[in-house]
């Protein structure tokens, strides 16, 4: 076939392909919201969804006609090819905006860098806990999308056939799309120095790129005043001085407990009936935060003492947490087991960067997450039954039960009726509001099955009669939320069912005790490190506070890939940290209730000064003349 009947064949196809991928983007949009808002911001919205649907596509096209070009100077029959290039090429795109589309609905994110490094992280696809069924409905959709992509493409060569040889023509589309460009970029640019009206349009449009222009509207008298947008970066100076500490006589031993995915209103007698009552014995904090609303920030977190941000430093120079060599000073027997990996999150290269290998204990063989959590157990009592009584031993463990799809052994049931499995593939927002009760109680089926696990332990610690010297740690890496405020899981938001953990520390020969006070995963290691006999000041390493020792909190940081959110008993403050992001400040009630405008913005001028200390909390564990901090 001729090079421009092809053409002609492959204009009208990916035009087709242009509106399916219009109709997938749009699914993002608060089209009825913004469309109340009046003509600028509808207008907006679908001049910037027009142009963006060409973006998308345009990957697509350029690979289709390099293709095109190489096979017609090798080959005169280079249709098939071709074809079979924009049918691959125009299918994955469709597939990727659908699944972005999904994305987004259910966890409020495009593809970012969270995702990227989820799926190019080993152990990150692994994480997401993914069953056959969902791998079966995932393939089916990837076919699907191929298979209507072919269809189009007959249906285009049908189309050019039927009509003698006609096809649409784009001749003008570049010069029409490189105008638009302009005006859509300078436009959103224009807004953000006054009215702010077009930024809900932009962020629900993926990807939107955007410019400041700063010095052309300067130059025409415009106030180039923007938000504050927090930039903090440098070297680690992490301690601010070396650890010290006089080794004690008898030294702790320290069992630390994480489970995945463990919120806070879990923790009660008819759920975890064995922590419930190991708690009594302990201090138990209520209102605890997690330093993240996902496993990276919230293990790092409580195992550094640091707000989450810090993570990407520590990772870059492969810092590990100061309690590792502490422990490894005072000469610990060491044995970490996890029913994840230690390679996703990498805390094999953060926190436990310093730890070797043949400490890090991983699950051997793929298998459910409950049965991971049960061989664990095991191992880390084997561990501590061979271990020399001679010396201390530090043990961490990591439960995977709690994380969806939420595992436990028929015996561990104990909520019904529940869902027999989670198909990722088919989950939609309706699906998930119908069905969240089922859900849920798979996950309070799990969390019993974490229980039975911890009383495994603690009867072990009784018949041992290893609580007169061995520190306990029970804590949730994050929380996880069940439709309370629109989604489901964790790595969402900051709200509470996101964030909110429980906290149990055991010391031996403490007065047990109950807390409501605010604490955080930060305030973990200023408790444990005096025990070690560390005679720094907390300062020195973390921004906590002693728990123990009568120290009081007034507000928390909680972090995820590119934001931070400040918390105290009023409010909670977001905004993005060291992104390119143009999310704008936002603010809530401490119990996550809205703000209206007038309340919105007194509270954000009310909390400047709490906006500076963050400033000062993200900078102070930089070295002061490299470190670059500002506020733009």
């Amino acid at each position: 076939m001729h090079s421009n009947s092809i053409k002609k064949i492959l204009s009208t196809y990916f035009f087709v392909t242009y509106l399916i991928v219009i109709f997938l983007v749009s699914d993002s949009l608060p089209i009825s919201s913004i469309y109340e808002d009046g003509w600028l911001t509808s207008g907006f919205m679908l001049a910037a969804l027009a142009l963006y649907g060409l973006y998308y596509l345009l990957p697509a096209i350029g690979i289709t006609a390099l293709v095109q070009l190489i096979s017609h100077r090798i080959s005169q029959n280079h249709s098939r090819a071709t074809y079979i290039a924009a049918v691959f090429t125009g299918g994955v795109t469709t597939l990727l905006m659908y699944a972005n589309a999904k994305l987004f609905s259910l966890y409020g994110m495009f593809f970012n860098g969270f995702i990227l490094n989820l799926v190019i992280t080993p152990g990150g696809i692994e994480s997401l806990g993914g069953s056959s069924a969902s791998d079966i409905g995932f393939a089916l959709i990837a076919s699907g999308f191929l298979s209507l992509q072919a269809i189009i493409l007959w249906l285009s060569h049908r189309f050019y056939t039927a009509k003698a040889r006609a096809g649409l023509s784009f001749r003008f589309l570049p010069v029409t799309a490189v105008i638009a460009t302009v005006l859509i970029h300078m436009g959103f640019a224009l807004d953000s120095y006054t009215t702010n009206q077009l930024n809900v349009v932009a962020q629900s449009v993926p990807f939107y790129q955007t410019v400041s222009a700063r010095g052309f509207f300067k130059s025409l008298g415009f106030t180039t005043k923007r938000e504050a947008k927090l930039k903090v970066k440098g070297k680690l100076n992490y301690p601010l001085n070396p650890i010290q500490f006089n080794r004690p006589a008898k030294p702790y031993n320290i069992i630390w407990l994480t489970s995945e995915s463990w919120r806070a209103d879990s923790l009660n007698p008819e759920v975890m009936p064995h922590s419930w009552a190991f708690a009594k014995n302990a201090a138990r904090f209520t209102r605890n935060y997690s330093t993240g609303n996902g496993t990276r920030m919230g293990v790092f977190g409580m195992f550094t003492g640091l707000p989450g941000n810090y993570w990407f430093p520590f990772l870059e120079e492969r810092r590990g947490a100061a309690i590792i060599d502490v422990l490894q000073k005072q000469d610990y027997q060491m044995s970490l087991h996890t029913s994840a990996k230690f390679s996703y999150p990498e805390f094999d290269k953060t926190i436990f960067a310093h730890v070797p290998n043949e400490e890090l204990h991983e699950t051997r063989t793929p298998r459910s997450g409950w049965e991971n959590d049960r061989d664990n157990v095991t191992d880390l009592l084997s561990f501590i039954d061979k271990r020399d009584p001679a010396k201390p031993f530090f043990t961490f463990l990591f439960f995977e039960s709690p994380h969806a799809r939420y595992y436990f052994p028929p015996e561990s049931v104990i909520a019904t009726p529940y869902r027999d499995d989670l198909n990722y593939a088919t989950l939609s927002k309706k699906a998930l509001r119908n069905d969240i009760v089922p859900i849920k109680n798979r996950y309070i089926n799990s969390v019993h099955h974490l229980d039975m696990q911890y009383g495994r332990i603690f009867d072990y610690l009784k018949t041992h009669q290893l609580l007169d010297n061995t520190i306990v740690i029970l804590i949730g890496d994050h929380g996880e939320e069940f439709m309370e405020h629109g989604f489901w899981g964790h790595n969402s938001t900051f709200v509470d069912p996101q964030v909110r953990t429980p906290l149990v520390i055991y010391v031996p020969g403490m007065q047990p005790l109950i807390s409501d006070q605010m604490t955080s995963h930060m305030d973990v290691i200023p408790t444990i490190m005096p025990f070690l006999g560390v005679t720094n000041p907390s300062s020195d390493y973390a921004t906590g506070y002693n728990l123990l020792a009568g120290e009081k909190r007034a507000h928390t940081y909680i972090s995820d890939w590119d934001k931070i959110a400040y918390v105290d008993d009023d409010v909670k403050i977001t905004q993005p940290v060291n992104g390119k992001s143009f999310m704008l400040m936002q603010a809530s009630r401490g119990d996550d209730t809205p703000l209206n405008k007038e309340e919105h913005d007194a509270v954000l001028q009310h909390k400047q000064t709490a906006m500076m200390q963050l400033v000062q909390d993200l900078s102070k564990f930089f070295k002061k003349k490299e470190t670059k901090t500002s506020v733009q």
